[in-house]
């Protein structure tokens, strides 16, 4: 469903269902920003975190854990509560993409 949204809001979208196959996408495939749930099945996307903080690639913390609660590898990035609202999605993913570029 957040692909969906995205898209709605005019992104190309690319999904990973495992922490390795989110590293494999980061090498492979030319990311923005990215959008992180902490809890990927059966592990937590710190180590994700861990590479796109070293490739200097933006990303936004999604989660249903307090920002306490998260990885330290995830502290100081912009956290969206689940569940969200489109318009926080938007907003969040704007902030994302503007601290890129500048």
């Amino acid at each position: 469903s957040v692909g969906q949204a995205l898209t709605i809001l005019g992104h190309s979208v690319t999904h990973a269902v495992s922490g390795i196959e989110a590293v494999g996408l980061v090498d492979d495939v030319g990311l923005d920003a990215a959008i992180l749930d902490v809890d990927l099945v059966g592990e937590t996307s710190a180590g994700v975190a861990s590479v796109l903080t070293e490739r200097s690639i933006p990303f936004i913390v999604a989660t249903a854990h307090t920002v306490a609660e998260t990885p330290v590898e995830m502290s100081g990035k912009p956290h969206l509560r689940k569940p969200y609202l489109l318009v926080e999605l938007e907003h969040a993913l704007d902030l994302c993409l503007a601290s890129r570029s500048g």
